[in-house]
């Protein structure tokens, strides 16, 4: 078998392919400005800043999700370390009047920087959307459906990734979030467990893969009368055989 010649990209490629990337490159730029502009609006400039273990693209996501909960109005956050996530699913929100709901013992205990109390920090990130935020400081698996108004239109899930965690938050949560709602998962990819987790729940036919942006993943509930969309129009399903 001969090599045969590599193959030259035309000259109409390459203007495009330098098109392509400018264009790229504008909406990059565009979409920082457009960020930065919203979470100072909701007088949270300094959100970016926040340490946190997420990646601006899964924080913008988290934006995005919660920019979505116009039903009820309502998101819960099952871990919140110090506040970065809080900060973009409460700035989205708040354009809506809507009202996000943090769980957490603010202690630290499966953090990489160690046991310590967190919670004046994550108060202060936070505080400029102090109206928007009611802390739960107890264990997610201690939550209880009497400790917030039911149901939510998002929730996410980044507290404890063992396993027994991670599966004891969705089953208890899962009943909480109306049908269609959506449901996401951070460290999807880097944690063994929470894969696991979603693999499981995908599994059930009862939860639509959504979307991916880095490590967070979310899923649509379909609900008892839920259904997959079908790409195919009926008369393209009848023309099948």
């Amino acid at each position: 078998m001969t090599d045969q010649p590599a193959r030259k990209r035309t000259a109409t490629a390459k203007a495009l392919r330098r098109l392509r990337n400018f264009a790229m490159n504008a909406a990059a730029a565009t979409e920082r400005i457009y960020r930065g502009r919203e979470l100072a609006d909701a007088a949270l400039a300094n959100a970016a800043k926040i340490h946190t273990h997420m990646t601006p693209l899964e924080l913008n996501t988290l934006y995005d999700l919660a920019s979505g909960a116009t039903e009820t109005k309502r998101v819960l956050e099952v871990g919140s370390y110090v506040g970065a996530s809080s900060c973009y699913l409460a700035a989205a929100l708040s354009i809506n009047g809507g009202h996000l709901y943090c769980v957490d013992t603010w202690s630290n205990e499966t953090m990489p920087d160690g046991v310590r109390d967190t919670f004046v920090e994550f108060s202060r990130n936070t505080q400029p959307l102090a109206a928007s935020i009611t802390t739960i400081r107890k264990r997610s698996d201690e939550m209880t459906a009497s400790d917030f108004p039911l149901p939510f239109d998002v929730i996410f899930i980044d507290a404890d990734h063992s396993y027994p965690s991670v599966k004891g938050d969705f089953e208890k949560v899962r009943d909480w979030l109306k049908d269609d709602g959506t449901l996401a998962f951070h460290d999807a990819f880097f944690f063994e467990a929470v894969s696991r987790v979603v693999g499981e729940i995908l599994a059930t036919g009862q939860w639509q893969l959504l979307g991916k942006a880095d490590n967070l993943v979310w899923l649509r509930k379909l609900g008892a009368n839920g259904s997959f969309p079908n790409p195919m129009s009926d008369e393209e399903r009848a023309n099948i055989r």
